[in-house]
């Protein structure tokens, strides 16, 4: 949809996948030259690597929503650095809504291996059109990880928590975190989410900060 937006009305995010995605295109998307002046994440699906640019970044009463779109028409929105809606995905989550939500510089502040943070979570999913799906999700500190999808970063450079949903058969985490700080504000450098036992998917800041 969007290589056809872009061939007929330029918009400010077709504009923006023209720069991001124009030029330098390969098979390899970490051989990709980037667009300085962009911001990108580096997102992995069922093996396959990604990438996806910024088109909109707006200030919220609860952080900065971020708006990401692939070259093949994807949307993933993010909440400081936690999915509030998909699009284009085999799954999608739409008007995820955490209360109360997570702060990552205050949850910082815990001994997240002692003890755990407990929220309510709401969301409509599609194909399925379920809405209103309300689950009770603790979030907790963990190990550094060994499998995750991360790239070009030590993953014991990260704080790790994780997500479980309270009541799941599984009690396998729907969500993991790898957390940086600066100047005092804790922050995403890379997270996972399941939708499901089946799907589940992993993004990271790209490039790499030196």
């Amino acid at each position: 949809m969007l290589a056809l937006l872009t061939g007929c009305i330029q918009t400010p995010v077709t504009q923006t996948m023209a720069e991001a995605f124009g030029k330098g295109k390969s098979g390899n998307i970490d051989a990709i030259k980037l667009n300085p002046n962009l911001k990108y994440l580096r997102v992995t699906l069922r093996e396959r690597a990604v990438l996806m640019v910024l088109g909109y970044s707006e200030n919220s009463p609860k952080g900065t929503m971020e708006t990401w779109y692939s070259s093949q028409g994807e949307v993933l929105k993010l909440l400081n650095g936690r999915v509030v809606s998909t699009n284009g995905f085999e799954i999608d989550w739409r008007n995820v809504n955490d209360v109360p939500f997570p702060n990552w510089t205050e949850l910082n502040a815990l001994n997240l291996s002692a003890t755990s943070f407990e929220f309510k979570r709401t969301y409509d999913q599609m194909p399925a059109y379920q809405f209103g799906i309300s689950e009770t999700v603790q979030l907790y500190g963990v190990r550094t990880p060994t499998n995750a999808n991360l790239v070009g970063l030590p993953a014991n450079q990260l704080k790790w928590v994780e997500e479980k949903v309270k009541g799941t058969a599984h009690g396998l985490p729907s969500a993991r975190y790898g957390l940086s700080t600066k100047n005092g504000q804790t922050f995403v450098v890379y997270g996972e989410q399941c939708f499901s036992s089946e799907l589940c998917f992993s993004w990271q800041t790209w490039p790499v900060a030196k």
